[in-house]
C-alpha cells in the first residue's frame, strides 16, 4: 500500500520561520482558494521556462483580478519561490523519515527517495515538481527546491544522518555529499521523465551512488595524496 503524500499546506505552516512567504492574505485564504491560484501556476510553470511565464495566464487559469494577485504575492519571483519551497518542503519531511527508517543510512535514504518520488508519480505534485526542473534545467536543482539552499535542510536533517558512515575528512565534506546527492535524483527524476525509462534511471542513478561511495579515485592515487 502506497503511502499517502503529505499535505503541502500543512508543511509550509511547519516552516513559516524560513521566511519569504506569501502576505498574510494569501495564507488567510481559503485551502480551496490557495490550491486553485497554485495549480495555475504550477500549471503554467511547467509549460514554459521561468523567464517566459506569464502572470496574467496564472491570473487568468485561477479566475482572480491581476490586482488580487499583488495582496498575496509581491511578484512573479515569490510565488515561484513559494512553489518550490513547497516540493521542497514536502522533499525534506518525507527524506527525514526515509534516514529513520533506514538508520540514518544517507545513500539508501536517498535512494528510497527516488523510489517513493517513481511509486507516487501519478499523485500530482511529484509530477508537477519533474516538469518544473525540466523546463528550468539551466537553474541548480538543489536551490530551485529551496530557496534556503541544501545547507539548510541538511542542518534540519543532520542528527538523522548516522555520520559513521561515511568518510568524512573536512568540515565541508557532509554538506557537499549531500549536495552532490540531491542533484543527482533531481536530475535523474528529470531523466526519468523525460525517457520514459524509469528503471534505465535508476540504473544509472546507482552507478552514481556507487562511485560517490568508494570515491573516484583509484588506492593508488589516494595512497600518493596521503
Amino acid at each position: 500500500m502506497r503511502d499517502p503524500v503529505p499535505d503541502i499546506r500543512e508543511i509550509i505552516t511547519d516552516r513559516k520561520e524560513a521566511g519569504g512567504l506569501p502576505s498574510s492574505t494569501f495564507l488567510n485564504l481559503a485551502p480551496e482558494k490557495q490550491e486553485k491560484l497554485l495549480t495555475a501556476a504550477a500549471r503554467e510553470f511547467t509549460e514554459r521556462p521561468y523567464n517566459e511565464a506569464s502572470i496574467n495566464q496564472i491570473v487568468q487559469a485561477a479566475g482572480i483580478p491581476r490586482g488580487s494577485f499583488y495582496m498575496y504575492f509581491t511578484d512573479k519571483e515569490e510565488l515561484f519561490g513559494h512553489l518550490m519551497d513547497s516540493y521542497g518542503a514536502l522533499l525534506e519531511r518525507r527524506m527525514g523519515e526515509l534516514l529513520e527508517q533506514r538508520e540514518g543510512d544517507l545513500f539508501a535514504a536517498f535512494l528510497d527517495l527516488f523510489d517513493h518520488i517513481q511509486a507516487h508519480w501519478g499523485d500530482g505534485k511529484y509530477r508537477e515538481m519533474a516538469d518544473i526542473l525540466r523546463c528550468n534545467r539551466q537553474m541548480q536543482p538543489g536551490v530551485l527546491l529551496n530557496r534556503e539552499g541544501p545547507e539548510a535542510s541538511l542542518a534540519r536533517l543532520r542528527d538523522r544522518v548516522d555520520l559513521s558512515r561515511l568518510d568524512l575528512r573536512t568540515e565541508t565534506d557532509l554538506s557537499d555529499i549531500f549536495h552532490l546527492l540531491v542533484s543527482a535524483v533531481a536530475g535523474t527524476l528529470v531523466a526519468a521523465g523525460t525517457s520514459g525509462d524509469p528503471a534505465g534511471a535508476r540504473a544509472r542513478l546507482m552507478r552514481v551512488f556507487g562511485i560517490l561511495r568508494r570515491g573516484a579515485a583509484s588506492k593508488a592515487v589516494r595512497r600518493e595524496e596521503a
